[in-house]
C-alpha cells in the first residue's frame, strides 16, 4: 500500500513539475467576435424552429393485438414526445389521453415524490381529466411503453 502512495506522489510531482514556466502569459482585452453570415451589413437571419425535435427515447408498442385503436392528434403526439424526453431522464411516468385522442395529461417521477404509495397513474389520469373537462381519459403509456394501438392524426 505504501508503494502505491509513493508511486502516486511521484507521479504528482512529475505532473506538477511539468506545468510550464513560472512566467505569466500576456493577457489581451480584445474579444474576437466573428462576422455575421451573409452580405456585409445584413442582419443575421432569425432562428426559428417549426418542428418538434425527435425524442431520443423511443416508444415501445406494448398493446395486445386485439386492443382498440385510437387516433392521436398531432399536438397530443408532440406532448407525448416531450413526456418521453422527461421519462427518459427520470425513468418513471404515465401518459393519459382522452378517448377521442384530442387531449392528454402526464405525470413523471421528477414532478413529485416517487417514494411511498404515490399513484402516478391516477395523477396522470387526473391531469388529463382536469385539462380536458367533460372527456374521459384512458392510460396511453407507462414509461415509454404504449398500451394501445394508435395512429397519429393531423
Amino acid at each position: 500500500m505504501r508503494h502505491v502512495f509513493g508511486a502516486l506522489a511521484g507521479i504528482a510531482i512529475v505532473v506538477l513539475g511539468g506545468c510550464g514556466s513560472h512566467q505569466s502569459q500576456p493577457q489581451s482585452t480584445t474579444v474576437y467576435v466573428p462576422d455575421p453570415a451573409g452580405p456585409t451589413g445584413a442582419p443575421p437571419a432569425p432562428v426559428t424552429q417549426t418542428e418538434v425535435p425527435a425524442s431520443s427515447v423511443q416508444p415501445v408498442l406494448d398493446a395486445p393485438p386485439n386492443s382498440p385503436s385510437i387516433n392521436v392528434a398531432k399536438v397530443v403526439w408532440d406532448s407525448f414526445q416531450a413526456y418521453l424526453e422527461k421519462v427518459g431522464r427520470v425513468g418513471d411516468g404515465y401518459f393519459a389521453i382522452t378517448e377521442d385522442g384530442t387531449g392528454g395529461g402526464s405525470w413523471a417521477c421528477g414532478e413529485a415524490l416517487c417514494q411511498g404509495n404515490f399513484d402516478g397513474q391516477a395523477a396522470a389520469m387526473q391531469q388529463c381529466a382536469t385539462a380536458n373537462p367533460g372527456k374521459s381519459c384512458v392510460l396511453f403509456a407507462r414509461d415509454n411503453r404504449i398500451k394501445m394501438n394508435y395512429q397519429i392524426g393531423q
